[in-house]
């Protein structure tokens, strides 16, 4: 949407360029048990060779944020879905101070287990 996001703060407003919430939402996704991240920088957001990444929109109504991961196996996905939507909510009020619109998870994969 925008090239930043503004939170408006009594003494004045604090900036916050999408690509931070990038980092800090994919930097707490992927100490979640059971994802497994092969992302990398990328101008789209984290991007990982096998499509693990998070895309950021936000505007006046808030944030909204689309995880795609890769599962480890034997993770029970349901779980890990809503541990992630929770991870990301409170990074983005807590770490950033802002309005979380929705969350949502994508597992494309899960990752072939050992043996």
């Amino acid at each position: 949407m925008g090239s930043r996001t503004i939170v408006s703060a009594a003494t004045g407003n604090v900036v916050v360029a999408p690509n931070v919430l990038v980092r800090l939402v994919s930097l707490a996704v992927r100490e979640v048990p059971g994802v497994v991240w092969t992302g990398s920088t990328g101008r789209a957001g984290l991007r990982g060779r096998s499509g693990s990444r998070v895309v950021i929109q936000s505007g006046p109504e808030g944030v909204k944020a689309d995880c795609y991961l890769i599962a480890q196996a034997d993770t029970h996905l349901l779980e890990l879905g809503i541990t992630v939507q929770a991870t990301v909510a409170a990074v983005i009020q807590e770490l950033a101070g802002m309005t979380v619109r929705e969350v949502n998870v994508y597992i494309q994969d899960v990752e072939a287990g050992s043996g």
